[in-house]
């Protein structure tokens, strides 16, 4: 048996929420669940369509599935101890208080196919092949595309404003067409449909987006693919964002207004990846089916499709959301660098890049003489620090004593330095890249920091990235990067080490093989990456953020509010120049 492409692994998109914690919590109030999609949530269509044209009982449990699920049950092999059924029946039957929904050919609500993409009419998929090998041949079907769910629907029912809309598509649509253009057509098509329920008198609509799709375990061995996925989920993810602020304003000027629930699966599935241990998860990239394994353990039920365990993620996730307790994503708050700063090549040099549409506030400081550990001065501190600041290579701000120039606004910060002789910048800068430079007066040496402070979390702008490239020597005297998490949930970060691939005009000294270690605030280790192919290959390359040197280190990691440090040394006391970067999936 061979299993077709349509199955939608949006399902990954709860695996990746916050451990369930649903059921004392205050359920929204809905009269009924109307559910639009594809083999995520389908419970019956692909099977009641199956049964008519072919007599075949598909998915069910000839062919090791729960009945016409896409999922386990108790009843295959494995078995699930703990969980039943799709991801929205377990959020109708148990957070909701509602019945589970049936599918819209039994007389139910729930209209979903699997195989469906967002567009509308039907598509011919090919669900089995050689079935049976009397028979031979595969078995193609007409499933009914969202766009056609929504027009059944809407034509037989008048739309209900106290029910809870679900419009869940798009991974077929990229498994067929992973192209820029489909990326584009894909979130065209799902705030069309959103527009299309709210004009018919819809008031409350669930939307999410999808996973990094490459990531499903079908595409373990297929790289290229893999990675256009990746690409093609990333894009949708900001476009469909796009589209439906449009849409909402769209309907906005019509008089119409919904609630739009947008369920970010995309940022959710890193943070489920990241710490699978969190959410009662032991394989994130295997198919539990007919293994000898727990499935309530595993992610993934076939080589696409999610367990209940996952599906009852999905479930939790969900609510969390509808009953407003979803945390949004935190942000960077600090972001700080400190190094043995030497001259040349080797002063210190801290990269920053700000994302999103908003200007935003920030101060930068530039520390040396006040530096201390735990009340203990450090030792060998830069005596008189230099600040010089630039956007995309033009140097836009210097500071040497930062009571010197803005003295007033940045005492009104809260944040002045201590000491008269560092350094200090205000100033409201632009979505982009920047680059911060410390370094001694006439050319003084000696332990220095860098500090980048986010003055103004409310607009829509965060500080995404930093980076510090500077010389790694050994002890005390290696590379530091710092940052603060706050505001929010967890927040997902890619922390890279690199070192060889810095080899070139400007840096003669490269650190040949660096060594990352990831701190909290209490100074526990969270995780240490030596080389980045060892532990979390796929997962890193998924983000577009692999080093190009297999030398060279990188980890991701889902962290809760706190401080935290990435620390660079140089492998068996090696030294050299090397970057610390971390950087924010959100």
């Amino acid at each position: 048996m061979i299993l077709s492409r349509f199955s939608l692994p949006a399902f990954l998109f709860a695996l990746l929420v916050a451990t369930p914690n649903g059921f004392g919590q205050t359920a929204p109030v809905f009269t009924q669940v109307v559910v639009f999609g594809d083999s995520l949530s389908d419970n019956g269509n692909i099977r009641h369509r199956l049964e008519d044209a072919y007599g075949i009982s598909y998915p069910g449990g000839t062919y090791n599935y729960s009945d016409g699920r896409f999922t386990n049950s108790s009843d295959t092999d494995p078995g699930s101890e703990k969980y039943a059924g799709t991801w929205h029946e377990q959020l109708e039957r148990d957070f909701l208080g509602l019945p589970a929904i049936t599918n819209s050919l039994d007389g139910g609500t729930n209209y979903a196919f699997g195989g469906a993409t967002t567009a509308d009419g039907t598509s011919a998929r090919t669900v089995l092949s050689n079935p049976d090998p009397f028979i031979g041949g595969e078995l193609t079907i007409d499933v009914d595309n969202l766009g056609k769910q929504v027009d059944d629907y809407l034509a037989a029912n008048t739309a209900d404003a106290g029910a809870l809309y679900i419009v869940w598509g798009g991974g077929n649509d990229f498994f067929d067409d992973d192209s820029a253009d489909n990326v584009t057509a894909t979130a065209t098509n799902v705030s069309e449909l959103v527009k299309q329920l709210a004009r018919a008198g819809a008031r409350s609509i669930l939307v999410p987006n999808v996973p990094p799709l490459g990531l499903i375990p079908h595409y373990k061995d297929d790289p290229v693919t893999a990675a256009a996925l990746n690409a093609a989920s990333a894009d949708y993810r900001a476009q469909l964002n796009t589209d439906l602020d449009a849409a909402i304003k769209t309907l906005a000027g019509e008089g119409i207004t919904i609630t739009l629930y947008r369920l970010d699966v995309y940022g959710l599935f890193y943070r489920l990846a990241a710490n699978p241990e969190d959410y009662g998860f032991t394989n994130i990239t295997d198919s539990a089916q007919g293994g000898n394994t727990s499935p309530d353990q595993y992610l993934f039920w076939d080589d696409i499709h999610p367990t209940t365990a996952g599906h009852f993620q999905i479930a939790s996730a969900a609510f969390d959301l509808l009953s407003g307790t979803a945390k949004p994503p935190a942000q960077a708050l600090n972001l700080s660098s400190r190094l043995d700063v030497g001259t040349g090549e080797n002063v210190l040099i801290d990269g920053l890049i700000v994302t999103g549409t908003g200007a935003k506030k920030i101060l930068v400081r530039g520390l040396g003489p006040s530096l201390a550990v735990k009340g203990t001065p450090l030792p060998n501190t830069l005596a008189d620090p230099k600040l010089q600041l630039f956007h995309e290579g033009t140097l836009i701000k210097t500071n040497d004593n930062w009571k010197a120039t803005q003295q007033a606004a940045i005492e009104a910060t809260g944040l002045a330095p201590s000491n008269d002789l560092e350094s200090a910048i205000v100033m409201t800068v632009d979505p982009g890249s920047y680059t911060v430079i410390l370094s001694g007066k006439n050319n003084g040496t000696g332990n220095g920091l860098v500090e980048v402070y986010d003055l103004d979390t409310a607009v829509q702008s965060t500080l995404a990235n930093t980076s510090t490239r500077g010389l790694v020597q050994t002890g005390d005297d290696v590379l530091i990067a710092g940052f603060i998490v706050g505001n929010g949930g967890s927040d997902t970060v890619v922390v890279r080490a690199i070192g060889p691939s810095l080899a070139g005009p400007g840096v003669g000294n490269p650190l040949a093989d660096p060594t990352l270690d990831l701190y909290d605030e209490n100074g526990a280790v969270i995780r240490s990456d030596d080389n980045w192919r060892d532990a979390q290959e796929s997962l890193i390359q998924s983000t577009g953020l692999a080093p190009t040197n297999d030398a060279e280190s990188a980890l991701i990691r889902a962290l809760e509010p706190g401080n935290y440090t990435a620390v660079v040394r140089g492998k068996d006391g090696g030294t050299g120049v090397a970057l610390v970067e971390v950087y924010n999936l959100q």
